[in-house]
């Protein structure tokens, strides 16, 4: 019977959807997930929301990104660089560094381009919204995510890089939709929330894309996807 009950544990325990783990530990400053849950995982050392992007992108389908070309902004486990035709990878102050305000790149140059938790620490966000966008194919999408903007209403900026939270320099709020449209006019821009299922904890992407194809992917999907600007 202890047999039993150890493989019926082992079968029902959630797995990490980036290396497949079962154990998870807790996160810096000895921080567990809002619902009281082990955030990292062992193996690979995930977060909530690297396996929450990570449900989306499977959603989409690894199999139909093989002909495309990438870029990502910060190395994060969400995507496999496998997947792609091509991969770059850009990391802030490293020799491979792109300034996001000001990409080093022509127009079109990227079918997919992943960008996580990176545009809080640009002092103008709204010039990286504008080159993300020219350097988009039109057969592609841009992945993007900042912490949870849901929490508050207006976005606040505080106008320098604050070291005390993470060299941020804004909380962005449910109004960030509105600078999408006038900033990506062109674009349809679609929210999506997955949960986690470590932890139980929600997170939210927003996919930009010219592809009616990849609208049509979008709205496929199992999870919630709702379209907050169209061209």
């Amino acid at each position: 019977m202890g047999l039993l009950k150890k493989f019926w544990r082992r079968v029902t325990k959630p797995r990490c959807n980036i290396c497949g783990g079962q154990k998870f530990a807790r996160g810096p400053n000895d921080r567990l997930s809002p619902s009281g849950k082990h955030p990292r995982c062992k193996r690979c050392h995930s977060y909530e929301r690297h396996r929450v992007f990570r449900q989306i992108f499977l959603g989409l389908g690894p199999n139909r990104l093989r002909t495309l070309r990438c870029l990502q902004f910060s190395q994060d486990p969400t995507v496999d660089r496998r997947w792609f035709h091509s991969h770059e990878l850009s990391v802030f102050n490293r020799s491979n560094s792109l300034d996001l305000q000001q990409i080093d790149r022509s127009d079109g140059s990227y079918d997919v381009i992943v960008c996580n938790h990176v545009l809080e620490h640009v002092p103008d966000y709204r010039a990286a919204l504008r080159e993300l966008s020219r350097i988009l194919s039109a057969r592609g999408f841009l992945f993007l995510s900042f912490p949870d903007p849901f929490h508050v209403a207006c976005t606040t900026d505080w106008g320098y890089s604050d070291p005390k939270l993470h060299g941020h320099y804004r909380h962005f709020g449910r109004d960030v939709e509105d600078v999408f449209r006038k900033e990506m006019p062109d674009c349809h821009v679609v929210a999506v929330t997955a949960t986690d299922a470590a932890t139980g904890t929600p997170d939210l992407a927003y996919v930009v894309t010219r592809s009616d194809d990849w609208l049509r992917r979008l709205s496929g999907l199992k999870l919630d996807a709702r379209v907050c600007a169209k061209p």
